[in-house]
């Protein structure tokens, strides 16, 4: 970011980039940006933590035509309509607005904090403030958030006896306006451990106007506007700053599993990566504008790295990626260097480039909680879905790839890198890596039903080497989570190939007709009776009746 120092009625430009430093105490060895010698870091970059409006058109002619800003038009505003950053037709604005805690209207809002214990138990924590600093407001026919200010929450019992109880949640959505039209272009949100440090020197962090002296151009007094951090020595230790008060960013106790409720645009979709091991997602419709986010997950513990270069002697390939997508730390003028985000294409560029020279080992380790959007590279259209989230992927790697999982026609690839040691040159760095997306993205991309779906994962060296890992498979409330643990750098691939058992049609037992038979019915052999015979008489007259049973006519007697 370009910061700032009180010279008289103007200020001294030491040049940084537009954004806040890392999230590190630590301020490393730097060098004259001019010099031969270099340094850098590979760390997760830290959010604004006020909000601003950008000028696009006046940023590009400054930094490629070297145009001059004027009060009439500057490259960053703190408010709309002002300095050259109109809401009308032609204006090209992009805006990183600051949520708000939610309150009676719906709008994109930080709902809840809560941290949730092993025996399950929530405990939920209190909205106390916002930090001071200027904010500014969105006409609500645009239906895009204002710039609020980051918000401070307790909660006690949090951790052991004696670690913080002050966390500080930044959750910002960034959006365009373009031709009188809004898109928005990406979220993220984050939470951290703070204590609270006051001093005097800290200033109100925001936007400065006015008369700059540039030290890298002769001294040169030029008017402009600057994003200043309001911080005092520079050292990313920050991640908020009002006067007076600094929060300073400290690790997160262990074990610490939280849940961050946010109301969010229905807008914001595709797929979220970060700082989080074992998630649970929930996203829930609101309205026709607004869906209900919950993340519950574990915050993870993350290596960084500091190495020094000589220009001279490093590839053009490593040269050409030292010069995008990074921070400025320091003093350019007798101590700087420069700071990567894992996600950029360099880093991991830089850490096979420079890790024998430190060794193959971290510099620090800090502890992250952080979901962002990311883009994906895929052309399959179970996973460019724009009209809903699809999934998370997330991982303490040192860097990573910038883009969900690609899809190789058989499997989900996605490739980490990181150092082997951790600071003390002799604990091996083990890696997470979680992966939770829709079930319906999975069944589409195999073509699976709707049958319980089984999965393999596999972490794979560049050197073919199989990496150790405990891998963990589980489907619930219409997600997929798939994860991989345990498994060490340098640069891993992890793959996760999903299957399904067959479903076999079940039997379909053809019932037999039977014709139906007539009893046959076997007589007896039937025995001849035995005949008698008898007389009858009627005075003379006499007949001779036979018969089994013979009877004399009436009228007659036997004799």
């Amino acid at each position: 970011m370009l910061s700032r120092k009180v010279l008289g009625t103007a200020f001294v430009i030491a040049l940084m980039s537009t954004s806040i430093p890392a999230a590190q105490a630590t301020l490393f060895p730097g060098f004259p940006a001019d010099s031969d010698v270099q340094a850098l870091t590979i760390q997760d970059h830290l959010d604004n933590y006020f909000s601003v409006i950008s000028n696009v058109p006046v940023n590009n002619a400054v930094r490629n035509l070297g145009a001059l800003e004027t009060p009439e038009a500057t490259k960053f505003c703190d408010e709309f309509n002002a300095h050259g950053c109109n809401l009308d037709a032609s204006a090209w604005l992009s805006i990183d607005s600051i949520l708000p805690v939610c309150a009676t209207k719906i709008e994109n809002c930080i709902k809840n904090l809560e941290f949730v214990n092993a025996d399950g138990s929530v405990i939920t924590a209190k909205f106390d403030r916002y930090f001071k600093g200027k904010t500014f407001e969105a006409p609500s026919e645009l239906g895009m958030p204002g710039g609020s200010r980051v918000s401070l929450w307790s909660a006690s019992g949090v951790g052991a006896s004696g670690t913080t109880d002050k966390f500080v949640v930044n959750t910002h959505l960034s959006w365009e306006y373009k031709g009188g039209q809004t898109s928005v272009q990406s979220f993220g949100a984050s939470v951290y451990a703070v204590s609270l440090e006051q001093d005097s020197r800290y200033k109100d962090s925001g936007i400065v106007f006015g008369p700059m002296v540039d030290e890298l151009k002769g001294g040169s007094t030029r008017y402009g506007s600057v994003t200043d951090s309001g911080e005092i020595n520079f050292d990313g230790s920050c991640v908020a700053v009002e006067a007076g008060l600094c929060a300073k960013r400290i690790d997160f106790p262990a074990n610490t599993r939280l849940r961050l409720s946010l109301t969010l645009s229905n807008k914001v979709t595709g797929w979220l990566h970060g700082r989080i091991s074992k998630p649970e997602i929930s996203v829930n419709p609101i309205n026709q504008m607004f869906n209900d986010l919950k993340v519950t997950a574990d915050v993870v513990d993350v290596p960084m790295m500091y190495a020094q270069y000589k220009k001279s002697e490093v590839s053009e390939t490593f040269t050409a990626g030292t010069k995008y997508n990074w921070q400025g730390r320091g003093n350019a003028v007798t101590s700087f260097y420069r700071q990567y985000p894992p996600e950029s294409q360099f880093a991991m560029t830089a850490i096979s480039t420079l890790a024998e020279s430190v060794k193959n080992t971290a510099a620090e380790v800090h502890t992250f909680w952080n979901v962002a959007s990311i883009g994906t590279n895929s052309s399959n259209k179970c996973l460019t879905d724009t009209t809903r989230l699809l999934g998370f992927v997330t991982t303490n790697a040192m860097a990573y790839s910038g883009n969900a999982p690609t899809w190789n026609g058989e499997s989900l690839e996605y490739k980490v890198s990181g150092l082997h040691f951790l600071p003390d040159g002799k604990s091996l760095t083990y890696g997470t890596y979680d992966l939770a997306m829709r079930s319906d993205a999975a069944r589409c991309l195999y073509g699976f039903s709707n049958a319980p779906i089984s999965a393999s994962i596999s972490v794979t060296g560049q050197d073919g080497e199989q990496k150790v890992a405990t891998t963990v498979v589980n489907e619930k409330d219409g997600w997929l989570y798939l994860a991989a643990y345990g498994f060490t750098f340098s640069a891993p691939t992890v793959r996760v190939k999903l299957s399904q058992t067959p479903v076999q049609p079940p039997v379909q037992s053809v019932p037999t007709v039977s014709t139906p038979t007539t009893p046959v019915v076997v007589a007896k052999p039937q025995t001849k009776p035995k005949v008698i015979s008898i007389k009858c008489s009627n005075g003379k007259a006499v007949k001779i009746v036979s018969g089994a049973k013979p009877v004399c006519p009436k009228g007659y007697k036997q004799k």
